[in-house]
């Protein structure tokens, strides 16, 4: 146990880890690489219909993206604008925008980096619990696995990925969190969502799966919501914390031991 470290357990073993991608597991810079992305983007986007048709279909994707949709994937929504917009058929459109993000995302690696700790944790969790790489689904599956590459995390390691095509909703949407647990065939309680932003990964909460949002420097586990309490909207708090890898570790450990001894002691 880490010296000063408060004795906060969860009231529940965790059997699966849902890990965010960026700022979690890899440092993917600030708002200066939204600024490249578009700058680099907007002029293959315009050589259909011009620079006002492409700025309004990456305004209006994004948009949209907030919302969430049962009939459509977060993919086929994107789909439908840029083909709308850009005056195209649907599968040159989908190729369009597809060839343009291949384009794009290798130019924007200098943003991306190693987060300290998390590439070694994940080695070790993989030997303990199910992997499923909880990114914000707005992109394919070959630039999740490109920006994971880039910090410095093996994609093989997880047994999933939200990514665009497979999910309906986006984060903070509870949503997004409940079809995980649908399309997985988890249950609420056995999982741990791992994450960096309360706005964006606190509301898993909602869905009844506990947080931990990391803090690569900081020295103490804190309590967000502790497990049990009743938050404002009625549902019965399943936990969140904050801390660094290290704590996390620790915090996990201590299950896997209690959990050990117990099954022994039958």
């Amino acid at each position: 146990m880490i010296l000063g470290m408060p004795v906060i357990k969860p009231n529940q073993r965790f059997k699966h880890l849902l890990m965010d991608l960026d700022g979690t597991l890899i440092h993917s810079g600030n708002f200066l690489v939204h600024l490249e992305f578009i700058g680099r983007i907007l002029p293959l986007m315009k050589q259909h219909r011009g620079w006002r048709a492409a700025w309004s279909s990456l305004k209006q994707g994004q948009d949209a993206l907030k919302l969430k949709s049962k009939e459509k994937t977060n993919h086929e929504r994107l789909i439908d604008i840029f083909e709308k917009n850009l005056s195209l058929p649907r599968e040159k459109a989908e190729k369009h925008l597809f060839d343009s993000l291949l384009k794009v995302f290798p130019k924007l690696e200098s943003h991306f980096g190693k987060i300290p700790g998390a590439a070694k944790f994940i080695e070790w969790a993989r030997d303990h619990y199910t992997l499923t790489l909880a990114t914000n689904p707005v992109w394919p599956v070959e630039l999740a696995h490109m920006r994971m590459r880039w910090g410095g995390i093996d994609p093989d390691y997880f047994n999933s990925i939200t990514t665009s095509d497979r999910m309906h909703a986006c984060k903070p949407d509870p949503e997004y969190y409940l079809e995980i647990l649908e399309q997985e065939k988890f249950q609420a309680r056995d999982c741990l969502l791992i994450g960096n932003e309360r706005k964006m990964d606190l509301p898993a909460t909602k869905a009844g799966i506990a947080v931990f949002l990391i803090r690569p420097d900081t020295r103490e586990l804190s309590v967000i919501e502790k497990p049990g309490m009743r938050l404002p909207s009625g549902i019965i708090a399943p936990g969140a914390w904050r801390g660094s890898y290290t704590h996390l570790k620790s915090m996990l450990n201590e299950q896997l031991v209690d959990g050990s001894l117990k099954e022994a002691s039958k």
